[in-house]
């Protein structure tokens, strides 16, 4: 790594760990709906800026360490969820970045990818703390509700969540895509 690729990966790296600490600390305690998909595009977005300026392999991981260790010292205690969240978000993009290359399909994978990691890492979660039996509850709360209001709203009201955090993580990758693309044209202008 050369030095300016350092410099971008400790600033990028420093600007998500502070998101992180900052934004989401803020969601958690008003308890807004979604907080992890937002936090997880924001980081995103950070993250395919970066990259897209300087393309230097290595440096999401560096960048979601920072990251991770920056919100794990903003808790009073350790929490280790945010910790492994942000290092296994860090770790997918560094996969698809390294694979397809910071380019627009790059960049899509990535929004496409981190829209589906909150549902997962939801899912993961809540089936380690409360058993396998936690998703067929979900799907029959979903199906009670739709039977009660007597047409398959409970099922539209699943869909509407996890479009939510469709639209979240691509339209997360597409703004990433549209600033970086700004900042390679002013880079250009300017050199």
């Amino acid at each position: 790594m050369t030095k300016t690729s350092i410099a971008y990966t400790a600033v990028f790296g420093t600007l998500w760990g502070l998101a992180e600490a900052t934004l989401g600390s803020v969601m958690h305690l008003i308890n807004l709906p979604l907080s992890g998909s937002v936090l997880s595009t924001v980081g995103m977005i950070i993250v395919l800026i970066a990259r897209g300026v300087n393309p230097q392999r290595g440096s999401t991981l560096m960048m979601a360490l920072i990251a991770a260790m920056i919100k794990i010292m903003s808790f009073a205690t350790v929490k280790l969820g945010p910790f492994v969240g942000i290092l296994l978000e860090g770790v997918m993009l560094e996969m698809i970045l390294t694979i397809f290359s910071p380019n627009f399909l790059g960049f899509m994978l990535s929004g496409i990818i981190v829209s589906v990691y909150p549902l997962i890492q939801t899912l993961t979660v809540k089936t380690i703390l409360f058993g396998a039996d936690f998703i067929p509850v979900i799907l029959e709360m979903a199906e009670g509700f739709s039977h009660r209001i007597g047409f398959g709203a409970g099922w539209w009201i699943l869909g509407l969540y996890v479009s939510i955090h469709f639209v979240f993580g691509v339209g997360g990758a597409l703004f990433a895509w549209l600033i970086k693309s700004q900042l390679n044209k002013k880079i250009i202008n300017e050199s």
